[in-house]
């Protein structure tokens, strides 16, 4: 997937995709706060979950671009295991 991400970077360019990641983390947070409002009037489907997780692969699909952009996926990989870690030991 690195070569697909690479080719629609260079395509659209690096900004146009940073405005995507923005775009789909938006839908994600509407998408959550929907399903939220939804269960608590007890009129949460499995459709609504499905549409949280679309959005959820639509926004880890442009973190990965993200990753290429800004070349730091060594450094995202050091916070995310401290941060694992930090859980780990809180539990």
């Amino acid at each position: 997937m690195i070569q697909i991400y690479l080719k629609l970077i260079q395509k659209f360019g690096p900004q146009m995709q940073q405005d995507v990641a923005i775009e789909e983390m938006s839908e994600l947070t509407k998408a959550i706060i929907k399903y939220r409002r939804k269960q608590h009037d007890r009129k949460a489907t499995t459709l609504d979950l499905e549409h949280i997780g679309e959005e959820i692969a639509d926004v880890e699909i442009m973190l990965d671009q993200l990753k290429i952009i800004y070349n730091c996926s060594n450094v995202v990989n050091k916070f995310r295991q401290q941060k694992d870690e930090r859980l780990t030991r809180l539990i």
